[in-house]
């Protein structure tokens, strides 16, 4: 999707730089509604409100653990749509903003509204593993967009001057990296719905001893997952060697490169520990601030491709 930064008034300026610190005040908490997701699935509490849109027909049900989890994601993304819809509308009432960012509002709240259906079909259907994957996935895109959407508002608010084309190696090692992740996303949402986190009860190896004992079933789920990150993790590696001389690449660049390594490692942890809660939970976060990171240099990546007559 193109992106133009804008020049704004004064007045403009101001709206925008109050709506881009909006915005991330929204992706912190959809960042942290994302999160608590996870924490939902490690206490197994993803049926304890077995209807929707009300808990065991209440809106304020009676709670135990579980179903505190499982209403308090509901109530936590209620509260998201609720601050996007509010921001959506402050962004399009200027004519500035709103040519910033019209398209990217209309691509969340197609998502948002994506992610509510997808989140009531995870209840109706029973966790299925396709619901509960592209409930992951589109939650994880609607935050990615939102961070679009402040970019563009910055941007707007104080424009910079274009930057040079960037390397074409730094480039294909960054979409490639992309590429890779989406797919580590959606493997990660059906090895959790699978419940094949502990397919493979070790590491380095997989199952007594051996490294590849099967590519079906749990197990050859798990196998994947596994070593799709170690793909990701070169990729990520080569992604940030090549942006190494290029400003405004090079930053996100290693950021997601560490993000990576400490989601290989976190993900070895969860093998090593037996899934531990706190730990799948922080798997959960480092995934979306990788996407954020990588997010962030595709952004520069395309801004950097535009034709110089759209500065």
């Amino acid at each position: 999707m193109p992106i133009e930064a804008g020049r704004a008034g004064g007045g403009d300026a101001r709206a925008a730089r109050l709506l881009a610190a909006g915005f991330l005040a929204l992706i912190a908490l959809t960042w942290g509604l994302i999160v608590l997701g996870a924490l939902v699935r490690a206490h197994g509490a993803g049926l304890a409100c077995p209807d929707w849109p009300l808990c065991f027909g209440e809106l304020v049900p009676r709670f135990d653990l579980k179903v505190a989890f499982e209403w308090g994601h509901r109530v936590t993304a209620g509260g998201v749509a609720l601050a996007f819809a509010a921001l959506a509308a402050l962004a399009l009432q200027r004519a500035a903003t709103r040519r910033a960012t019209a398209r990217l509002l209309a691509l969340a709240a197609g998502l948002l509204a994506g992610q509510v259906l997808l989140g009531a079909l995870t209840v109706w259907h029973l966790l299925a593993r396709w619901s509960v994957t592209a409930h992951l996935l589109t939650g994880t895109s609607f935050a990615l967009v939102l961070l679009l959407v402040a970019c563009a508002l910055r941007d707007l608010a104080v424009p910079k001057r274009r930057p040079d084309r960037g390397s074409p190696a730094s480039t294909r090692a960054l979409g490639l990296a992309a590429a890779l992740l989406a797919l580590q996303v959606a493997l990660g949402g059906l090895v959790s719905s699978s419940y094949a986190g502990l397919a493979c009860p070790e590491w380095p190896t997989c199952n007594g001893g051996l490294w590849f004992p099967a590519w079906t079933g749990s197990v050859g789920l798990h196998l994947l997952h596994r070593y799709n990150g170690y793909l990701l993790l070169a990729t990520l590696g080569a992604a940030a060697w090549a942006s190494r001389r290029v400003p405004g690449l090079r930053a996100p660049a290693l950021a997601a490169l560490g993000l990576g390594i400490a989601q290989v490692g976190v993900g070895i942890a969860n093998v090593i520990f037996g899934l531990p809660v706190e730990v799948t939970g922080l798997h959960s976060a480092l995934a979306t601030a990788l996407a954020a990171a990588l997010t962030l240099a595709l952004r520069e990546v395309v801004v950097r491709a535009q034709p110089a007559d759209r500065s």
